[in-house]
């Protein structure tokens, strides 16, 4: 008799993306049973009418899990919650495999590391495994043989390299961990896609030093609404000026309109306002979902944040991460101080060829201008245009760009295991395509939004527990090791290449 394996399929709240993923994801699915069953399992499918779409009904679904085995099978964006207070629920000595879809289409992928974030923190033992070509067999069936076989599956990885902490790396680290006792944090609305990336204020204060605000976006949507047009008009065109396309047109479904690109200058006046009046470091803003079902989007807001050159400005960044992403706020800052107070950026771990070691980092738009050639004099390079509808009814616009900026990159995140703060890194190289190849690469991938291709130092998709990698140029790994110690928690590097020899070629 087939022992049998259980399979569950969580995707998005919003039905237009479900509506799109679900008609793939079952195509999908079809090839997994057949490798399943080729192994002496039988599928149960616990959901195989309709995707799970929201945590209430996990909950009720994943009850009539019986298997031996269990399978969480994303296709696409899926809600980090969907999945992780309902895999809470299953036994334990279950083995559990979280098995996304990495086509570029679609971020199934994103939605495994999201939801891997929230796993983690909970400490829930998972496999993970990442599937491009679901028809060719022999690219991934090995890895499922294995989890049915032995209860977990593990992709090799290379032993990783011991960071050097130099005596500049420690007087930085010293520095910014002074730095940040006394900072004030907040966040607007809730988490974003019930999403497990908050800090609590407990931890913040305990741990940074930092005190922790918490805004409803009903006020920022006021205080937005109380910012005058003219002003709003003249942010605009400062944009046009600076050398920003602003990608404007007339009908709202379709495209970004003036009323939309004002409401968002009023938007970003609102943040500089909380700014002052509550003396604030950095922010964090929600953005999805609830205020992008009444409001057009923040990115174009955030990113000019995050820049030093922007409305009304003081010549200095001020980090503000998108879906009010606490981690990713915090390593922002860090970033930025380490950097000599020049942007970071925010990014998704959306797709990647691991051969090539090319990751594509594209989230959708608070990464400042400044990306597109590092410059503080320009706005050029940058751009903004309407967000696919599917996802932002009220429309409003991105801060899009494609880094061309070579040389080294490091990447960064605390997040959390088993209640535990730690901090993790890497390095790469940016990959600056060319306009054909970026045309090529985006087709199939959110060309509306920001993209950073980066050739990392080590396949972090096999490690990482987040979907938020947060970005700067340059290497600061010794310092972010260093300020990992000076704040006792842990410090984990991913890194098992160098950037010289990815720069010269060699391959993960």
């Amino acid at each position: 008799m087939a022992k049998i394996v259980d399979i569950y399929l969580p995707l998005d709240e919003r039905e237009a993306p479900n509506q799109t993923v679900w008609p793939v994801a079952m195509k999908q699915l079809e090839e997994i049973k057949k490798v399943i069953k080729k192994y002496g399992w039988e599928a149960n499918v616990l959901n195989p009418e309709k995707p799970v779409a929201s945590v209430a009904e996990g909950l009720r679904v994943i009850k009539n899990a019986k298997g031996d085995r269990f399978i969480n099978f994303m296709a696409g964006w899926t809600y980090p919650d969907f999945s992780v207070s309902p895999m809470y629920q299953l036994r334990p000595a279950t083995p559990k495999l979280i098995l996304g879809s990495s086509i570029p289409d679609f971020p199934g992928a994103v939605g495994v590391l999201a939801a891997q974030s929230g796993l983690a923190q909970m400490g829930v033992e998972t496999s993970r495994l990442f599937v491009e070509h679901f028809d060719r067999h022999e690219t991934y069936e090995k890895a499922i043989c294995e989890f049915l076989q032995t209860g977990q599956y593990e992709s090799y990885y290379p032993k990783t390299i011991d960071i050097k902490v130099s005596e500049e790396d420690k007087k930085k680290a010293f520095n910014v961990k002074n730095k940040l006792k006394g900072m004030v944090y907040a966040s607007v609305g809730p988490r974003s896609m019930q999403m497990w990336n908050k800090i609590s204020e407990a931890d913040f204060l305990k741990v940074f030093g930092i005190a922790r605000e918490g805004f409803d976006g009903l006020r920022l949507a006021k205080m937005a609404e109380n910012i005058p047009t003219e002003r709003a008009e003249a942010a605009m065109q400062f944009l046009i000026d600076k050398g920003m396309d602003l990608k404007m047109g007339v009908d709202p479904k379709t495209s970004l309109t003036k009323d939309m690109v004002i409401f968002q200058m009023k938007v970003y006046f609102a943040l500089l306002d909380l700014k002052k009046k509550f003396g604030l470091d950095f922010m964090g803003v929600q953005d999805q979902l609830d205020w992008i079902e009444h409001y057009p989007a923040t990115d174009l807001t955030l990113g000019l944040m995050n820049n030093r050159l922007r409305p009304e400005g003081d010549g200095e960044t001020f980090v503000v991460s998108t879906e009010a992403d606490d981690g990713a706020a915090l390593t922002m800052q860090v970033l930025k101080m380490l950097n000599n107070n020049d942007p970071a950026g925010f990014n998704d771990l959306r797709y990647w060829d691991s051969e090539k070691g090319l990751y594509w980092f594209v989230n959708s738009g608070s990464l400042a201008p400044y990306f597109a050639n590092k410059s503080h004099d320009s706005l050029k390079g940058a751009w903004s245009e309407r967000q696919t509808p599917m996802y932002f009814k009220e429309g409003g616009g991105t801060s899009s760009v494609v880094v061309r900026h070579p040389g080294v990159v490091t990447w960064a995140r605390f997040s959390y295991r088993n209640h535990q703060l730690y901090l993790c890194a890497g390095r790469g190289v940016t990959d600056v395509p060319t306009d054909l190849q970026w045309k090529e690469r985006s087709a199939r991938c959110s060309p509306d939004w920001p993209h950073w291709y980066i050739k990392l130092c080590g396949k972090i998709e096999e490690k990482i527990n987040s979907n938020h990698p947060m970005t700067a140029f340059g290497d600061h790994l010794g310092a972010l090791k260093e300020l990992a110690g000076q704040l006792d928690i842990p410090f984990e590097c991913y890194d098992y290449k160098t950037p010289e020899q990815i720069h010269n070629g060699e391959r993960l």
